[in-house]
């Protein structure tokens, strides 16, 4: 009995080797395979990395094409300006235009905006020189104390407006800066 002991303790044991060195095989191949998950995970990261990226330039691509169509579009809506040199404002029905009193509106608000139409009578002709377009109106019987200048600089895409109310001088500037046009009228 002691041999068929023997005999099965060694069956055991070479069992029990048997499994460890299965185990660590199987460990080794588990390790392999998430090695290899592991770079294809960092793989496809990368990939949808570099397609975001290209997504963003490609959205600001289409940001700064939509911003220049824009632009354009609002400029284009204004060259009908340059055809009125000599012409009176009210002969073309000018404040009436639709792409002038959205920007004119935008600028110097609605409340002024309505001051200006309910007391612009009096007018002289319209001037367009040197890619600057300038028509002004003034109240009637009282044009030195209330009257009005709107601006448009075509090389900048910039409008500007002036009120004069009872001498209390009130300027507008799409973007800030100061027209030369402007500043003349106000002396």
């Amino acid at each position: 009995m002691s041999m068929k002991y023997i005999n099965l303790k060694i069956l055991i044991i070479i069992l029990c080797i048997s499994l460890i060195f299965i185990s660590c095989k199987e460990t080794n191949n588990t390790n392999d395979i998430e090695e290899t998950t592991l770079k294809k995970e960092n793989e496809l990261l990368r990939k949808e990395n570099e397609l975001l990226r290209k997504e963003e330039e490609l959205n600001q691509k289409i940001v700064i094409e939509e911003s220049q169509a824009k632009q354009s579009e609002r400029t284009d809506n204004l060259n009908f300006l340059k055809t009125l040199n000599g012409i009176y404002p009210n002969d073309v029905k000018l404040l009436e235009n639709s792409s002038l009193t959205q920007r004119l509106k935008i600028l110097i608000g609605n409340e002024r905006y309505n001051f200006l139409i309910e007391n612009w009578a009096t007018e002289i002709p319209m001037v367009f020189s040197n890619n600057i377009f300038v028509t002004e109106g003034c109240q009637a019987h009282n044009c030195s104390s209330t009257n009005f200048i709107i601006v448009y600089d075509f090389s900048k895409d910039i409008m500007y407006a002036g009120i004069r109310e009872e001498e209390n001088i009130q300027t507008f500037s799409e973007d800030g800066s100061n027209s030369i046009k402007i500043n003349e009228w106000k002396k």
